[in-house]
């Protein structure tokens, strides 16, 4: 059972109207404080964050990041963390609120709420958070874990929000969850926008892919795709597959090229996945997604790609390699069986608070993402 710590998220209280109080009493002895070190405070909030955990180390996580984020997001961050363990107890709600204080020579203000629910207690969830929300101002709903598509409470919060934030590196079945965020991305146009950290993390890997075709002379190979693979990191046991990053690359490649899906993701060697997909012109294209253990680097992320290609006798391979223990990777071009291009390449690795600053300044959808998971529904 998740056990919330008062000295990390402030004391109990069990309404709403409790809650306000605390906060009003410790804006008060914040400013009062500050007023005796002269320090002026700028309570600041700029937008309302909801953030959705079932573990406490979770939400010190998110909390955390919030932290960092103030000074370019204030926000007010509602932090909701759902018991695992709900069966058998009676539904009940408690919230804590805190006012973080970073230093410097001005401090801004903002709040963060904590609202745990136990028991069975899904179905208030959404009325607890409607009154904390500030009016007018977007509301992003940031799900730390698999969101729970069929779950009522899940569509209640979504109703609330502008913009849902999830990270699919997170999902424990991301070959059967990214398919069906497909309906959620098209259910939600015109009321929410749906991002994914994993969809900016391979950015660079989008790229580099795009950039090896911007080539006059190798852009005719681009028609004549005959085979893709895209290696994920594992860790040393091989246990921890998290496919998602490699599953989104290959979604964005055949949502921008025209590819359909001949059939139905199949389970490859250690942990791996192998399929079939259809060029425009009937050429079946052979898709493997491989595990591979690199140092360095975090379950799930690329480790690396490989496109085979024809056009007409020629014969190409075009290749990112990243290097273990590094934040680089190597691109080369090889026609012919001869080497034509060779170029080391700075890979990012972003902070989930860079993540999230990003996608904060961002309300709208993101058109080629729901394609890349569209194209991913028909292997589901």
């Amino acid at each position: 059972m998740t056990t919330i710590d008062e000295r990390v998220w402030g004391g109990r209280t069990d309404s709403v109207s409790a809650l306000e109080r605390e906060l009003a009493r410790l804006r008060r002895s914040l400013g009062a404080h500050a007023k005796e070190q002269g320090v002026p405070v700028a309570r600041a909030s700029v937008l309302n964050l909801v953030v959705f955990a079932t573990r406490e180390i979770h939400a010190r996580r998110a909390a955390a990041t919030i932290d960092e984020l103030a000074a370019r997001h204030p926000s007010r961050a509602i932090v909701v963390v759902a018991d695992r363990e709900r069966e058998g107890r009676p539904p009940e709600l408690e919230m804590h609120c805190h006012l973080p204080t970073p230093g410097g020579a001005r401090q801004v203000s903002y709040e963060q709420i904590l609202v745990r629910a136990r028991g069975d207690a899904d179905r208030r969830l959404v009325s607890a958070v409607i009154p904390l929300l500030l009016p007018d101002l977007p509301v992003f709903l940031w799900w730390t874990e698999t969101p729970p598509l069929d779950a009522p409470y899940f569509d209640d919060l979504l109703g609330l929000a502008d913009r849902l934030i999830v990270d699919s590196a997170d999902f424990s079945r991301p070959d059967r969850t990214l398919p069906r965020l497909h309906a959620v991305a098209r259910a939600g146009h015109g009321r929410y926008g749906l991002t994914d950290f994993n969809w900016t993390r391979i950015t660079p890997w989008r790229e580099l892919t795009s950039q090896f075709f911007d080539v006059p002379a190798w852009r005719p190979f681009l028609d004549g795709i005959t085979g893709v693979r895209v290696g994920f990191a594992v860790d040393a046991d091989g246990r921890e597959i998290h496919p998602s990053q490699a599953l989104l690359f290959v979604g964005w490649l055949a949502s921008r090229l025209g590819w359909t899906a001949l059939g139905s993701l199949a389970p490859s060697e250690a942990g791996g996945l192998l399929f079939a997909m259809r060029r425009g012109d009937g050429q079946e294209i052979q898709v493997r997604v491989r595990p591979r253990f690199m140092r360095g680097l975090d379950e799930g992320d690329l480790s690396g790609l490989r496109i085979q290609s024809t056009d007409g006798e020629r014969h190409a391979e075009f290749v990112v390699k990243r290097a273990e223990n590094a934040g680089h990777a190597t691109a080369l071009v090889t026609i012919g069986g001869r080497g034509m291009a060779e170029r080391i390449v700075p890979l990012g690795k972003p902070g989930v608070g860079d993540l999230l600053g990003e996608e904060l300044t961002i309300a709208r959808s993101d058109a080629i993402y729901e394609d890349a998971l569209a194209a991913l529904v028909a292997l589901a």
